[in-house]
């Protein structure tokens, strides 16, 4: 891939437009506010005035498209309201997993990518996941003066984009990054793969109206061998922010065309390196478990993530300071037959940071673990009914005492994604998916997920 640069035009645009609780009351607090029983990945905004917005994937029924749907809540979680769909185009294609946000001026942002086209529909895909392992087109909604706005397509290329984020830069502007396919082989037909996805572009939104695009990388066209691109270095699992003086922060990963290696990459607004490599083949999906970078109170940079279990002696959440590229283990499993099966990341207020894993064993509970960074110390806390009682994990994590021990709808669960979002005072709330085990015809049933409100902070 080549070198990253940050445009002189994309500098200037980012700058100037970019106590204890009792089991009653958490039962009272849990709040499920998807509709079908087929949910997926989720989003959670606490706005400035303090409502509450969520956006997540469900469909109504197996087979069918898997939507985003929309919910908002104006009393902290007591009551939602009902879910509408967001990304129902009418062309029968799916979409990915949705991020939400909000702009200096108040107006809410609902981002996402369809999947699919009209010669080519999808209606789901399983190993996209917030990485972003499916070629798609991004599409947007504003939500501002009580109704959203139609639906505004980002980029002109349909089909061609791969892995993405979004985040708001200190001047309040929303800005979307992406990767994607070289635009001229698009337009001849060719193949389009994350592996050949190296374009990476940004745009600002300003209401219904986004800015021209920019390329942060403009590599040369690929040659071709047999209708397919030599070479591999795209860009998947794409993360990051813009700091104060408007230079973004990235991190992602790609093929390294040297050894094919799967290599996690740091940008921090002027140099790039390479932070961690993955084994050459083998190693596991990070689509739908990847990267994140945060930024602490004190401006450095952090990325934590899952590393590749097969080099160490246990399943490990890492976080690396890239300022002194220390590791910390934030937690190791200490137990045979215990995977983690799912890892999310999100940024607080003020250097806040928050991360969770879901992890279990074969026919058990998939308990939820929280992990929550403010001033310079990291806490512990379990997220789910038994996850304070078990101990997988090298590190133990609180129950109640100030933090909830919730999602007790039912005996046997499993807890498949987690969102964290933070109000004006810190004060943290989250969305978590969830599927109840079942029992009929000899067997367990998981195929009934649903999205459910939780508050953390009290």
């Amino acid at each position: 891939m080549k070198k990253l640069s940050l445009p002189l035009v994309v500098l200037a645009l980012l700058l100037v437009s970019c106590t204890h609780t009792s089991n009653t009351a958490q039962a009272q607090t849990q709040k499920k506010i998807s509709q079908f029983n087929n949910a997926g990945a989720c989003d959670f905004l606490i706005d400035k005035n303090g409502i509450y917005h969520a956006v997540f994937q469900e469909t109504p029924d197996s087979g069918k498209p898997k939507f985003i749907y929309y919910t908002t809540s104006a009393n902290k979680g007591a009551t939602w309201s009902k879910p509408v769909t967001l990304s129902n185009d009418n062309t029968g294609n799916g979409a990915g997993y949705a991020r939400i946000l909000q702009d200096g001026s108040g107006r809410i942002y609902a981002i996402w990518k369809r999947y699919g086209s009209s010669e080519r529909t999808l209606a789901d895909v399983s190993l996209d996941g917030p990485g972003g392992g499916e070629v798609g087109t991004l599409f947007y909604k504003v939500w501002s003066a009580g109704a959203w706005s139609n639906a505004i397509q980002l980029n002109e290329m349909i089909a061609s984009q791969e892995s993405w984020f979004a985040t708001v830069a200190p001047t309040g502007v929303v800005c979307v990054f992406w990767s994607q396919f070289d635009p001229e082989q698009v337009k001849l037909g060719h193949n389009v793969s994350w592996y050949n996805s190296d374009y990476v572009r940004a745009a600002t939104l300003n209401g219904t109206t986004p800015s021209a695009y920019t390329d942060f990388t403009k590599p040369s066209p690929p040659k071709f061998a047999n209708g397919y691109p030599e070479k591999a270095d795209g860009v998947i699992n794409l993360d990051g922010y813009i700091d104060k003086s408007g230079k973004p922060h990235l991190i992602f990963e790609e093929i390294d065309p040297a050894d094919k290696a799967q290599k996690i990459k740091y940008f921090d607004g002027a140099t790039q390196r390479y932070i961690y490599s993955y084994p050459t083949s083998g190693h596991a999906n990070t689509f739908n478990n990847p990267p994140r970078l945060l930024v602490d109170e004190k401006g450095t940079d952090h990325v934590i993530f899952l590393p590749d279990p097969k080099t160490l002696e246990s399943e490990q959440v890492w976080d690396i300071n890239l300022a002194t590229n220390k590791t910390n283990v934030l937690i190791a499993i200490q137990k045979q037959g215990i995977t983690i099966n799912g890892f999310q990341a999100s940024k607080g207020p003020n250097g806040q940071m928050a991360a969770v894993v879901e992890a279990g064993g074969w026919g058990g509970n998939q308990e939820a673990y929280g992990m929550f960074y403010n001033n310079s110390a990291w806490k512990n806390i379990g997220l789910t009914n038994n996850a304070a009682k078990e101990k997988f994990f090298s590190k133990d994590f609180i129950g109640v005492g100030g933090y909830l021990t919730n999602v007790a709808m039912s005996t046997t669960y499993r807890s498949n994604f987690t969102t964290v979002a933070y109000d004006a005072a810190g004060r943290k709330s989250m969305l978590m998916t969830i599927a109840e085990h079942a029992v009929g015809n000899g067997g367990y049933s998981l195929e009934n997920p649903f999205v459910t409100y939780m508050a953390i902070d009290r």
